[in-house]
């Protein structure tokens, strides 16, 4: 859970603010005149504004693609090794979002196959960097994007992102997230897709309601874009004509799910988030602990 911020965290939040502050942009969920994630005064949603302007051809040669690929995987898997002249020119997070905003957003999902667990632990760190950039360095890679732009706008309309999970031994399993909105709210929602076939997606209809906006991990003080909180079914507030249609029930969540869990989100590029899953606090034992990490590609 998001705590209420310290002092200290305060300061971090309003770091984030002016990192995210870019010129005078339009609410897409309102409408009205917003600066960057700072929603308009007639909208209680949050604008998100990091991403790049540039658009990738779709009518790329196979090698050309290949080569996209290559290089946004290269930059990751060695991001952490990299040790520039000048670290004042150079910016691995920026770097990182515009190779992969280079690859034709078809064909992005391609990155979950050819990253590693370690890579993915290591995105988690390198997105979190962006946050200390300039104003004047992320205008330089990034425009008018909006995080919206990869989640539902219309009740009828559920937006998907295919994601790997690095476990435990170095493993990595897929599933899906699935979004949509309440249709009497407005507010987002979603649902975990294991890919385990009829039996899996009834045994775990996993359902949790979805934030956008700066928030920060309590017991590290890390920041995140987005965040996701499973709920238990009475909670949700969600019952079966709220959900998209032939979809189950919410039900309490089973192992390894239960227990209170959270995922926190940062954005990586148009459409490519990484997140780590955070178990909520056992009385008297801990803060919480991390659940494990994954990244999402939005696929449809």
């Amino acid at each position: 859970m998001v705590n209420e911020l310290t002092t200290y965290q305060w300061s971090i939040r309003t770091r984030l603010l002016c990192a995210y502050t870019a010129e005078k942009s339009v609410c897409r969920r309102c409408g009205f005149a917003s600066r960057g994630i700072l929603p308009s005064r007639r909208c209680n949603q949050t604008t998100l504004v990091v991403a790049s302007t540039r658009h990738s051809s779709p009518d790329l040669s196979k090698s050309e693609l290949q080569s996209r690929l290559n290089k946004a995987v290269g930059l990751i898997s060695t991001a952490d090794l990299l040790a520039p002249f000048d670290r004042s020119t150079y910016s691995a997070p920026l770097v990182i979002w515009q190779a992969i905003a280079d690859v034709p957003s078809a064909h992005r999902s391609k990155l979950l196959g050819r990253l590693t667990s370690r890579d993915i632990q290591t995105l988690w760190g390198i997105a979190g960097q962006r946050y200390d950039e300039s104003k004047q360095q992320l205008q330089l890679t990034v425009g008018s994007y909006s995080i919206y732009d990869d989640l539902p706008s219309d009740l009828d309309q559920v937006t998907v992102f295919t994601g790997k999970a690095a476990v435990p031994l170095g493993g990595i399993f897929g599933f899906q997230k699935a979004f949509f909105l309440h249709p009497e709210t407005d507010e987002l929602y979603g649902r975990v897709q294991l890919q385990k076939g009829p039996l899996g997606n009834a045994l775990y209809p996993l359902y949790y309601k979805a934030s956008v906006g700066p928030s920060i991990i309590a017991a590290t003080d890390e920041l995140t874009d987005v965040q996701l909180q499973y709920y238990s079914p009475e909670n949700l507030c969600l019952e079966p004509q709220h959900l998209p249609k032939n979809w189950p029930r919410p039900r309490e969540p089973l192992y390894p799910f239960s227990g209170g869990l959270v995922d926190y989100c940062r954005l990586v590029a148009p459409g490519v988030l990484v997140g780590v899953g955070w178990k909520a606090a056992r009385p008297g034992k801990d803060v919480g602990r991390r659940f494990l990490y994954f990244m999402l590609v939005r696929t449809e």
